[in-house]
């Protein structure tokens, strides 16, 4: 059974080490970390789904406290302005749970005016972290999102601590549960929005809780990267079901995606293979590899498929050397992930924040860090049929398009897992709940 109490204090014991070594480097006494406010929609009385800042989330596991304050000052306990205010019109935000109340210095005011009175009188040694507002303009601060600052934070973050990472753990045992709901949805013939409502049932998740828009595609929409206009009425004939979902615990998400063939044939096969390819890119992890580097050897393992299933006329080797398997596998291979689906700090190069920017043969690669212990990002190989990348080779003869055109009407394959590096080995996060089914 997991201590959360325990994994928790430890949590913030390392924030604690973080942003005391943070605020060091960059020059400041203090940081206040708000929550945010809620955003209202033009000329409405509706907000739109909250979402507080990832600072923020970071120390408190709160679904939600719109209004509230993280306050840190070294060598003093961290101390939550908590807002919950007394509304019979909606549901206040839920009061701190026992496994995290005592990590942090709790004060409840129940009106965002009252939360100056909580703060130092002099700010201006204190810098602040998230989303802007203009009642902040007032109070002195030393500096609002000073890139210092920021960056030592953002780099840290893509070391997860045993809380983050238990957490991590749990969000994909819950998006795994719905993964095979959707599944068995798919194969009783329903349609993508009635899939996506049978996944948002088992994953117990409202649509404005899941980290990210559910990517639900039958038969040709999986060539779609982000596709997410779900169909109300099932498809003539079934032939593919792409489905690219997360879930949360904890303000930690996981990430999914499987692809199924509605029968046997080539493409069941390709995604067989492409399920063998993934989990041994997965095998070539090492610490201190860079994941670009990573990145082209998952090209070369797509342009083994290619070759061998004949959709390009040549060696898996001059495949990778024309750079076709660009056409057909147009994305990174995986990201960061934790209090964000696609976490930030993926290009820095150090903790002072120089960004190596676009990846000059991958420039859509998110994630280009040197693989390290205690590491959590994506490993998510695909394969489609996109008529705009395959027209930028309209009448080439080493693409087999009749072959092609036969595939089209699938649209594509993706396989993605979460990986953690710990000890020079890795942890796949997805494989234990989500074995059975690719």
């Amino acid at each position: 059974m997991t201590d959360w109490t325990s994994l928790f204090a430890r949590h913030v014991a390392t924030l604690v080490e973080r942003y005391t070594e943070g605020l060091a480097l960059a020059g400041y006494h203090g940081v206040l970390i708000p929550a945010g406010s809620p955003d209202r929609r033009f000329q409405d009385d509706q907000d739109y789904p909250f979402w507080g800042s990832p600072f923020f989330r970071q120390w408190v596991p709160s679904r939600g406290a719109p209004e509230s304050m993280l306050i840190f000052v070294p060598g003093e306990t961290a101390q939550l302005v908590h807002y919950q205010p007394r509304d019979y019109w909606h549901v206040a935000p839920e009061p701190a749970e026992a496994f995290w109340a005592n990590a942090l210095d709790i004060k409840v005011i129940d009106s965002p005016d009252q939360l100056r009175d909580c703060l130092p009188q002099d700010l201006s040694s204190f810098a602040l972290l998230g989303y802007e507002d203009d009642r902040f303009s007032s109070w002195g601060l030393g500096a609002v999102n000073p890139p210092e600052l920021m960056h030592y934070l953002i780099w840290m973050r893509a070391y997860k601590t045993p809380y983050e990472q238990a957490c991590m753990r749990e969000a994909n045992r819950i998006a795994a549960h719905a993964h095979q709901a959707a599944a068995d949805a798919f194969h009783e013939g329903l349609s993508e929005f009635d899939i996506h409502l049978r996944y948002l049932a088992a994953s117990r998740h409202r649509e404005c809780e899941l980290p990210y828009g559910n990517i639900v595609a039958l038969n040709e929409h999986g060539a779609v990267l982000h596709y997410d206009d779900y169909d109300r009425e099932p498809p003539a004939e079934r032939r593919a079901f792409l489905i690219d979902a997360g879930a949360s615990f904890r303000n930690y998400h996981a990430d999914i995606t499987r692809t199924y063939a509605a029968g046997k044939g080539d493409f069941a096969d390709m995604v067989e293979r492409m399920n063998t390819e993934q989990l041994g890119i997965i095998d070539e992890i090492q610490m201190g590899m860079s994941y670009g580097a990573l990145h082209d050897a998952m090209h070369r393992r797509i342009a083994g498929m290619l070759s061998d299933f004949d959709i390009v006329r040549l060696p898996a080797e001059a495949v990778y050397d024309r750079g076709y398997s660009r056409t057909f596998f147009p994305h990174g291979l995986g990201h960061l992930i934790g209090l964000q689906t696609h976490d930030v700090g993926g290009w820095l190069t150090d903790p002072d924040g120089p960004q190596v920017g676009r990846h000059p043969d991958y420039p859509a690669l998110r994630l280009q860090r040197t693989i390290e212990t205690d590491m959590l990002f994506t490993i998510e190989p695909g394969l489609y049929f996109i008529d705009q990348l395959l027209g930028e080779h309209e009448g080439n003869a080493d693409f087999n398009w009749p072959r092609i055109e036969s595939l089209k009407p699938f649209g594509g394959i993706r396989i993605e897992d979460t990986v953690l590096v710990k000890d020079g080995d890795t942890e796949n996060f997805t494989r234990p709940f989500l074995t059975s089914k690719h």
